[in-house]
């Protein structure tokens, strides 16, 4: 297997981790291909993805093409590649690509195909509630995450487990399918299911405003928007004008007014109970525990928030 020649395609942290576990495994890398350098922070330096940084850290050729053209196309030619891996890459292959490798092109989802089809799986199975989830090694077809699936691996999600845990869950298990199913590939022994498109769900990119949460909600449907928004960039509400996040939180069954702060523990009323924030953050300031928080913040009893 490790004569075989890899071109791997990827962009941020989990894709690097997958990156990196080729390399430990001795894998022939032989071109990375990852987006252009961005601004980033409120210092708006530019900053290499983390898969740029793992190829340069190990000596690796580098692409950052913004996209798939002629050019690139007849740099991926001339490595004449056996596979070629594709973690989070974010970028639209083209379909004239996906015959080139021998052993065509595969992509590691973290996501039981086809639900969750799209750029942010682990968020939306948090929100939906989902009891489980785990990862699919698909071949890459022209549409979206639709591809036949070659291998797919589980992974329960526990009920206080949040995006940061799971995403970490799911790297690990991700780079394990991975090195599980590559030979298997090499060696023409893998099935090809194809998805059931009865059971497609999508999920796309979240805005700001979509971390915002609604207390008019179940306790169950705010908790879970906690859990899939955090601890970054975390969810969030605002009172007297100033937006507040609520990074991790626990269940209540205390019942009051929805959309109210209905003690001075700082619990706040949802539509059939009510949530309290363990790890909390002002506007500006750092993460804190609750009861920091409440040391240092004035606020009202019965006072409406996102009022």
């Amino acid at each position: 297997m490790n004569d075989k020649k890899i071109i791997f395609m990827g962009t941020p942290h989990i894709a690097a981790q997958h990156l990196q576990h080729l390399i430990d495994n001795s894998l022939n890398i032989v071109g990375v291909f990852t987006q252009p350098p961005r601004k980033k922070n409120r210092g708006m330096h530019i900053e290499e993805s983390p898969v740029y940084q793992i190829a340069k850290k190990n000596n690796l050729e580098i692409f950052y093409p913004s996209s798939i053209d002629f050019s690139a196309m007849e740099k991926i030619k001339s490595f004449e590649p056996d596979i070629i891996i594709v973690v989070a890459y974010g970028i639209i292959l083209p379909s004239e690509l996906l015959d080139i490798p021998k052993f065509g092109c595969i992509n590691i989802h973290v996501s039981l195909l086809p639900r969750w089809r799209g750029a942010a799986p682990i968020e939306h199975a948090l929100l939906a509630g989902d009891a489980q989830t785990g990862i699919s090694v698909i071949k890459i077809s022209p549409k979206l995450d639709a591809g036949d699936i070659i291998y797919q691996a589980s992974l329960k999600i526990s009920d206080d487990m949040y995006s940061d845990e799971l995403t970490v869950a799911l790297t690990n298990l991700g780079k394990l399918t991975m090195l599980e199913v590559l030979p298997k590939i090499f060696e023409n022994k893998t099935p090809s299911n194809k998805q059931d498109t009865n059971n497609v769900t999508y999920a796309s990119k979240f805005t700001s405003a979509d971390r915002k949460i609604n207390f008019n909600n179940s306790t169950n449907q705010v908790y879970n928007h906690i859990r899939a928004h955090g601890p970054k960039p975390g969810s969030w509400f605002v009172y007297r004008g100033e937006r507040i996040k609520i990074l991790k939180a626990i269940k209540r069954k205390d019942k009051g007014q929805q959309s109210t702060i209905l003690n001075n523990k700082f619990m706040l009323g949802c539509n059939d109970g009510s949530i309290l924030p363990t790890l909390i953050q002002r506007e500006g300031k750092k993460a804190v525990e609750l009861k920091d928080f409440i040391r240092g913040f004035s606020f009202e009893v019965n006072d409406k928030i996102n009022a």
